[in-house]
């Protein structure tokens, strides 16, 4: 009875949005209007976009709160991977080479560390993301074999939960975690090695506090034969696995592949609730990229004796990132934002409406360098972890019934073209508040 409370609920926004919109075409004269259309697809309330958003581009300038590592000899980290803020506005930096979370106070003190690098409760290893689970523990996602080491905010070890699936030659993979108050979403590959043969599972799913599932949101299946494996540099069928965010209403947002600019928005039973494109022209990658996905391939090759085949594609992916904002917005990283963003700014997002309509872009000015650093966007944080792309590459090799497989999990490919006298820069975070 509540699926369907909810489908009519969410016909009647669109009904209602649809009326609102006429009457703004309408009425409005010289105002900006929206151009696209709302529709039905297969089971889907649609939002089709127009090319263009309603309003001009929008400008933020953050203030900086603090910058912490860098040349500060007392602080020297690892690799910072992921962060978290706290309701007292604390932050949690999860370094993954040093296995270690760092409490960050509002004034940039480090004020405690939690975890560390081992086996035991509270411990974990190469955490790459974590969140704060609906219990208000701490969650470390460890991507292989496959685990949530669960910590409480001052370090205490909490039970923690594996969502591997056991059995001789399964090999399991945890790609991405998002939670709210409610629940945990969890997104996971699973791979099957038995008799010659590949069966790979991917499935997202949504899980209480103790790790135990409530639901199956999606999943698909795909099998093959003989002794190499395809990984695909970017895209797939199967993106939903790592492509995923909780909205403030409870529902769950999808860009399921990376190159079809499309948003899929279901309830966390894994009904449909909404889909969301816009058109779009997606973007060929530089030669220089290219280039360097070439070499990467060789070098992968070299290592694991032509085991492992790479496909390159030759455009980017449409959809880089999809962020949820506090109040409902989604904003989305995207090909063309990221040709056109100028330099010392995180952008453009393109920002749609709780409707699904394509109101604008957004570029946040920062000392940002697409090239070298990565980036988290929380709430009205946002962090800059300095030379996080300049890594050194860290791989994790597994597999089972006489294959085997690589994933690389940290760092990046390293450019032989650089100037070998280059400054090696040490890492540093840097924490912006957003303007209200």
């Amino acid at each position: 009875m509540e699926t369907s409370h909810k489908n009519r609920s969410q016909w009647g926004v669109v009904i209602a949005f649809a009326a609102a919109v006429t009457l703004l075409a309408v009425s409005a004269g010289s105002a900006p209007t929206w151009n696209g259309t709302i529709g039905e697809e297969d089971g889907w309330p649609v939002v089709n976009n127009p090319a263009n958003p309603i309003h001009e581009d929008q400008v933020i300038r953050p203030e900086q709160l603090w910058r912490i590592g860098g040349d500060e000899e007392d602080t020297l980290f690892g690799l910072i991977e992921d962060a978290l803020v706290d309701e007292a506005g604390n932050s949690y930096l999860l370094d993954s080479v040093l296995s270690t979370i760092y409490v960050v106070s509002r004034d940039g003190d480090i004020t405690s560390t939690l975890g560390g690098e081992g086996d035991g409760p509270g411990e974990f290893r190469m955490g790459s993301e974590m969140v704060f689970l609906p219990n208000g523990a701490v969650g470390i996602m460890e991507m292989m074999p496959g685990k949530i080491v669960v910590l409480d905010r001052d370090g205490t070890p909490l039970p923690s939960f594996a969502m591997s699936e056991g059995g001789q030659g399964m090999m399991n993979h945890l790609q991405h975690i998002s939670a709210n108050d409610d629940a945990v979403l969890i997104g996971k590959v699973v791979t099957n090695f038995r008799d010659g043969e590949v069966v790979t599972r991917y499935s997202l799913s949504s899980h209480d506090a103790d790790g135990t599932e409530l639901a199956v949101l999606l999943e698909n299946k795909e099998e093959q034969s003989g002794g190499q494996i395809s990984l695909n540099m970017g895209d797939g069928k199967n993106a939903f696995t790592r492509n995923f965010s909780f909205c403030p209403d409870g529902r769950v947002v999808i860009f399921p592949e990376e190159k079809e600019y499309k948003l899929e928005i279901y309830d966390t039973a894994g009904v449909k609730q909404q889909l969301i494109r816009r058109k779009y022209e997606s973007v060929r990658r530089s030669e220089k990229e290219l280039e360097g996905m070439r070499k990467q391939q060789e070098q992968m090759r070299e290592r694991f004796g032509g085991t492992v085949e790479l496909e390159i594609d030759q455009y980017a992916r449409d959809i880089s990132a999809v962020i949820v904002r506090p109040d409902g917005e989604i904003w989305v990283a995207n090909s063309q934002g990221d040709k056109d963003c100028p330099e010392q700014s995180i952008g453009l997002f393109d920002v749609y409406d709780q409707g699904g309509r394509y109101t604008r872009r957004v570029r946040i000015e920062a000392d940002f360098d697409p090239d070298r650093d990565n980036f988290r966007l929380l709430d009205d944080r946002l962090f800059v972890f300095k030379e996080a792309q300049k890594a050194p590459p860290r791989t994790s090799t597994s597999g089972g019934g006489g294959m085997m497989v690589m994933m690389i999990t940290t760092g990046g490919a390293q450019d032989e073209d650089e100037d070998e006298d280059e400054e090696i820069r040490p890492y540093e975070v840097i924490c912006y508040k957003l303007p209200d």
